[in-house]
């Protein structure tokens, strides 16, 4: 089924509030669901608003609590997310930075007690609106095992960073694994078979079913690079931020406690080390001159980090979004006992 991106997220804040969410939260949540929508992450996207919803109704995540400043100096901040969906402790942290970024040129925030906060992208381009160079990342429950471990120890533990320019930003957002997890979750779904290459079972062996893989692990990016990585967003949203590393958290889809994610954001004001008209000049002629070169066999054209997703928001803004229908039905049932309809 197609949807505006209007109605869609409209459907969603109303949904949110009906489950007794306040309004800041509500709208803050929707956004970012549709965000991932428009830019093509649709595992992080609208399928996702079940099992909020879920957690929200089983007390697992607050309804009402808003974010706190634990502990601030000139370019630090550390957040208590009050244990709020995700995305609201993450805006919050990242917002904090933009403001004291501006004052100080940089600002980096430490974020615990949260919840799972959607794409990372979403809080990183929120940074280069400002004409600030955005970072984010954010832990999750052990999926990767460690670089000749034979069991899980760091979480699929997404990485962006978004940078201004005269075109649309350079944004990457990626995972320390061949795959984020969202994936799996959304094939599973779907009743759809995943990639060799993407998981291991419990037993070690690759894998081609979706759930096999989510019991077991994920594949790291180049083994010991990708481990590396993951160890260092586990030390950066674990131990920093003071949440704990990601065999000490608690699932998304197990109902047995609150999360309890940490997330580390921050923002560099660029007007800081130079002027800005003359950066985001620089970072568009960079790209220009990336596009220019000769391209490899098979490559029609080489793209930069973002340039897909910014095609896909722009497409979909102007044709619509498709929603899988299973997905749909699930929509339509959250907000049936509230007397909301699902309308393409």
């Amino acid at each position: 089924m197609r949807f505006s991106h209007a109605d869609l997220k409209e459907y969603c804040r109303r949904v949110i509030l009906a489950h007794g969410v306040y309004e800041e939260a509500a709208e803050t949540v929707a956004d970012m669901l549709l965000d991932a929508e428009l830019t093509g992450v649709s595992s992080h996207g609208v399928s996702r608003l079940a099992i909020y919803m879920e957690r929200v109704d089983k007390g697992l995540v607050s309804k009402d609590s808003c974010p706190r400043i634990l502990r601030e100096s000139p370019s630090a901040v550390v957040i208590d997310a009050a244990n709020s969906l995700g995305a609201v402790g993450a805006k919050f942290a990242m917002e904090t930075c933009i403001r004291k970024a501006r004052e100080t040129g940089c600002c980096f925030a430490a974020v615990n007690n949260s919840n799972h906060f959607g794409a990372a992208a979403y809080y990183t381009r929120m940074a280069a609106r400002e004409n600030m160079i955005g970072f984010c990342c954010t832990n999750l429950t052990a999926k990767i095992a460690p670089y000749g471990a034979a069991e899980p120890f760091m979480g699929t533990d997404p990485i962006s960073v978004a940078v201004p320019s005269d075109d649309c930003p350079v944004v990457l957002d990626m995972t320390p694994s061949v795959v984020a997890l969202g994936k799996l979750i959304l094939a599973q779904k779907l009743g759809k078979e995943i990639p060799v290459g993407w998981a291991l079972d419990q037993e070690g062996r690759p894998t081609t079913d979706p759930a096999a893989g989510r019991a077991g692990s994920l594949i790291p990016i180049g083994g010991p690079k990708g481990s590396g990585l993951a160890l260092i967003v586990e030390v950066l949203c674990g131990i920093l931020t003071g949440a704990g590393t990601a065999t000490h958290l608690h699932d998304l889809y197990k109902f047995d406690a609150p999360q309890g994610v940490g997330h580390f954001l921050g923002a560099i004001d660029v007007s800081a080390f130079m002027d800005v008209e003359a950066f985001r000049a620089g970072v568009s002629a960079m790209r220009k001159e990336i596009k220019d070169l000769r391209r490899a066999e098979g490559f029609s054209e080489v793209l930069l980090p973002g340039e897909r997703s910014a095609r896909s928001a722009a497409g979909k803004a102007a044709e619509g979004i498709e929603v899988p229908e299973l997905v749909c039905a699930e929509l339509a049932a959250l907000g049936k006992p509230f007397g909301l309809t699902l309308r393409t």
